[in-house]
């Protein structure tokens, strides 16, 4: 049986720091690729990484914000995640947060009882609560939800901003498991 996926969705194109704290530009959206994919092999699944950025449409005239229900990041995820049916987790970071929730309102309730796992970093102007499975017909997913980490975090550098140090924050409280346990090593 394949691998079941876990497809991650960046932020924000612009200029972040990066897993040493210093300025780069990502283009295709802000993430810490290594430790949100790292994530997911640790909760046992094979991260798949969308590269298109999180950003929202830009506002019409007269409107304040721009939509995310057509933007290219949810349009793109939407016909991965029906593209593979193997994708049975999402993760968004920042812009992607806010996504992963379009994601969720634009499925229907057979494709939302496919969804195991739902992880939202850096995207706090959503609740929580908006992304429990109890608001969606056909969910019955388990949410992991957290803001930005503290500054003083051991991962985050001295005078860094933290936002972009989510999955690392993630990470240090995943367990790695023991080698033996993997499902992906065939014992001697």
């Amino acid at each position: 049986m394949p691998r079941q996926k876990m497809l991650i969705l960046r932020g924000n194109r612009g200029n972040y720091a990066d897993e040493q704290g210093q300025p780069f530009n990502y283009g295709r959206g802000a993430l810490h690729e290594w430790a949100a994919k790292e994530y997911a092999r640790r909760k046992n699944y094979e991260g798949v990484v969308l590269d298109v950025a999180g950003n929202a449409n830009p506002p019409k005239p007269g409107e304040k914000y721009g939509t995310r229900d057509d933007c290219p990041q949810t349009v793109q995820a939407l016909a991965k995640f029906r593209s593979d049916a193997s994708i049975a987790a999402l993760y968004g970071f920042s812009g992607g947060g806010f996504d992963v929730w379009w994601m969720l309102k634009l499925l229907n309730a057979k494709e939302r009882k496919r969804i195991e796992l739902v992880v939202v970093l850096g995207a706090p102007e959503r609740p929580q609560s908006d992304f429990e499975a109890s608001m969606f017909t056909g969910g019955s997913w388990e949410v992991v939800y957290k803001t930005n980490p503290l500054p003083s975090a051991e991962f985050v550098p001295k005078g860094v901003p933290p936002h972009m140090f989510g999955p690392e924050w993630l990470l240090t409280e995943t367990p790695a498991g023991r080698y033996r346990d993997r499902p992906d090593v065939e014992e001697d």
